[in-house]
């Protein structure tokens, strides 16, 4: 699974822009930091959600959802999502109601009024780029998701 999203992932060049962005050159086959995970591991982590990869300028999670979430906004982070199972819509912009800033880098919210929304299902992917709020609502089934999150400069 873990091949084919990587796969995917190059064939739409968001890959290799977020490695772009995060300062990254890709790995030479057979060179150092190239990290493996099993399918197992991927399915351990999408179980609960996890984090697979963590540098100082780019996170690799998975996230597992069946409920609608908070807004958010990351004030540091551009947030990439590729959908691996389910379909949920995504609302990006607009005003968020109800901000709580218990962490000033990335306040949540209530909701959105007047954003932009998508529906996401497998295989569908989204570039949500720093402090642009975004709230998953209307989850449908089990929701599995990678999240790749690249530090801006």
């Amino acid at each position: 699974m873990l091949k084919s999203l990587i796969r995917t992932c190059i064939l739409m060049g968001v890959l290799t822009q977020c490695l772009i962005a995060a300062g990254q050159q890709a790995p030479a086959a057979g060179g150092t930091g190239v990290q493996y995970f099993s399918k197992d591991d991927v399915a351990a982590s999408f179980a609960k959600g996890g984090t697979l990869v963590t540098q100082s300028n780019y996170r690799v999670m998975t996230a597992h959802r069946t409920e609608d979430g908070n807004v958010e906004i990351h004030n540091s982070y551009t947030d990439v999502f590729y959908i691996v199972q389910g379909s949920t819509d995504i609302v990006t912009g607009g005003r968020v109601v109800g901000v709580k800033n218990t962490n000033p880098d990335e306040p949540r919210g209530d909701s959105i009024e007047g954003g932009q929304t998508q529906h996401l299902g497998q295989g569908d992917s989204i570039v949500i780029p720093a402090g642009v709020p975004h709230w998953m609502k209307n989850v449908q089934g089990t929701l599995l998701y990678f999240v790749v999150k690249v530090k801006n400069p």
